[in-house]
């Protein structure tokens, strides 16, 4: 690939910012659309990182939008008591688990499976009311360390595909 097109950073940014994919699909991506031109690759993986650190302020933004909308009376009532119920067991579930950290936010962040992503640990975050700041903080530490970890493993992954198959 010689230079990087818009419709590719297009892609790579929207693989960033979708809850199922994330930097598990936007740095893979990258590295197969970019082959072996390092500056591509590049700028392919880290508008997919940077995608991927937009969503704890804007999802902690939404959901604090969505609970003042639901919280209005003339929303209503039904599922405004559905939402509670919601909230009820997220803090029962955390009232069962020590207290929610920093660190264990941006290691639950970190994991690159499926589910625990930004999009879920801005979930968990809003739900069991952290700290807004601290929260994107720790997101964003996880959102950094799984990109490590993701382009670690399909790097890898691809360097003994290609000794296996001799490509």
């Amino acid at each position: 690939m010689s230079g990087v097109d818009l419709q590719s950073i297009m892609i790579a940014f929207i693989l960033g910012f979708l809850p199922i994919s994330e930097v598990r699909g936007a740095i893979p991506y990258a590295i197969i659309k970019a082959g072996n031109d390092a500056a591509s690759m590049t700028i392919l993986a880290l508008t997919g990182v940077f995608a991927n650190l937009l969503i704890a302020p804007v999802a902690l933004n939404i959901l604090s939008i969505v609970e003042k909308i639901i919280m209005n009376e003339k929303f209503p009532s039904f599922l405004r008591n559905l939402y509670f119920k919601i909230i009820e067991k997220a803090w029962e579930k955390a009232s069962k688990m020590e207290k929610i950290t920093f660190i264990s936010l941006a290691l639950f962040v970190a994991v690159p499976f499926p589910a625990t992503g930004a999009w879920t640990g801005s979930l968990v975050a809003f739900l069991l009311r952290l700290d807004k700041r601290k929260a994107i903080v720790a997101i964003s530490s996880g959102v950094l360390i799984a990109s490590l970890i993701v382009y670690s493993a399909v790097y890898l992954g691809l360097s003994i595909m290609k000794s296996i198959f001799l490509l």
